[in-house]
């Protein structure tokens, strides 16, 4: 590191230092606005809040980029002198609903409450603290004055909750003259900073329907009939162990993909009638190397031998529209942003966490297959607590990320 390089990093932690406050204060801020996915809410009032708060600060140029004034999704891009690389960092606006756990939570899920030193608010860790560290991060580098000659980037993107079709799958076109791009979901799930993400897996969701016989319930010992609701019991306990897809296991960690069976149940009618039918919903998260067409091979090659074990079995499967095919995302371990990210973290959390497979899926895809390389996970917050109660991050971790953004965006871009 450079004398000039170590004064401006000076300069940047004096300032970092300077804002604690205003920092978790604007963390507070964002969780305070409710920006679940719709039908819940949507991504208007925290874009609107951002641009307000981010043309105070006359940080760059904004954007808002989007398929309909409902889902916005908005850009800052401060300018550099000319001649560097351009960095991107991305956090999203939007959460997960409060959902069936609001019993759960010991606080209100919208207004920001401290305890212990974490901050608990819904998407604290998932993933509005990220996106507080950026915006500060580049309001370090342009209020000490540190010259980076590529440009800064910040992306504020929605819809990641529920899939990102209105979200980075339709604005990744549109972002130009990127070189590459961090994504700061949480990267913990045991601690904070538990791994440096290259590879997010991809997400496939799909259903599985039995048919049955709709009639009356009186007459179910008289007559020939078929529960919906029994044999999709009976699925729901095999598919775990029966359903065989290929795959390599990822050299990072040994990691394959994960089946979620029942993430979501429906069937019958009322008491007093024979379910006629009933579903389950499955949630996969495939590894590199896996294809939608694998998938649906595999599916059908286990619901074949199951109908042919069981005359009586009517089924069927069908892909979730929308959540059908999240593709994995990749980064060469080679690529100059990770060299910048682990030179961060090892100046500010003392050693650089290891390189990892993050356990879900991000927005990193939309841009990877557009062919700009995305490091899909390095994040403050663990990932453990988020969709679902009492949601947390440590004030600490959001202090870490802000310095080693405000690093990485100067290595690399300067």
């Amino acid at each position: 590191m450079t004398a000039t390089t170590t004064t401006h990093t000076e300069l940047i932690d004096g300032y970092l230092d300077a804002g604690r406050d205003e920092l978790i204060e604007l963390v507070e801020q964002l969780i305070a606005i409710d920006s679940q996915i719709p039908p819940h809410a949507d991504e208007r009032a925290i874009v609107a809040f951002l641009s307000e708060r981010l043309t105070e600060f006359g940080l760059g140029e904004l954007s808002v980029i989007g398929p309909s004034d409902e889902r916005p999704s908005l850009f800052l891009r401060m300018r550099g002198s000319g001649g560097g690389r351009t960095l991107m960092l991305n956090g999203h606006t939007d959460t997960k609903p409060v959902g069936e756990a609001r019993g759960l939570w010991t606080t209100e899920p919208l207004d920001a409450t401290h305890r212990d030193g974490n901050i608990y608010g819904l998407g604290a860790t998932d993933m509005k603290a990220a996106v507080a560290a950026m915006i500060f991060a580049a309001r370090a580098i342009k209020e000490t004055g540190t010259p980076l000659r590529g440009d800064l980037v910040i992306g504020m993107i929605a819809d990641e909750e529920a899939g990102a079709q209105l979200g980075a799958k339709y604005v990744a076109p549109f972002v130009q003259d990127v070189d590459a791009i961090l994504i700061g979901e949480p990267s913990g799930w045991e601690h904070d900073w538990q791994g440096i993400h290259l590879v997010s897996r991809g997400v496939c969701c799909f259903r599985v329907i039995v048919t049955g016989t709709q009639m009356h319930s009186s007459l179910s010992d008289r007559m020939p009939s078929v529960n919906a609701s029994l044999k999709l019991a009976e699925l729901m306990t095999r598919i775990g162990s029966e359903l065989q897809l290929p795959f390599t296991a990822h050299p990072l960690g040994g990691v394959g993909p994960t089946l979620n069976t029942g993430v979501m149940l429906d069937g019958g009618t009322f008491f007093g009638v024979v379910p006629g039918r009933a579903e389950f919903a499955c949630d996969l998260r495939t590894v590199p190397g896996m294809t939608k067409q694998q998938v649906a091979e595999g599916i059908e090659r286990w619901l074949e031998g199951c109908r042919a074990a069981d005359p009586e079995l009517v089924v069927e499967y069908s892909f979730e529209p929308g959540l059908d095919w999240i593709p994995w995302s990749e980064m060469d371990a080679e690529h100059p942003l990770v060299a910048a990210t682990q030179a961060a973290a090892r100046d500010v959390l003392g050693e650089a966490p290891p390189l990892a497979v993050f356990p879900g899926g991000t927005d990193a895809p939309w841009y990877s297959e557009l062919g700009i390389p995305t490091l899909p996970s390095f994040g403050p917050g663990v990932l453990t607590c988020a969709h679902g109660p009492n949601e947390y991050v440590s004030v600490e971790s959001v202090h870490q990320a802000a310095r080693m953004y405000a690093r990485i965006a100067v290595d690399f871009c300067g």
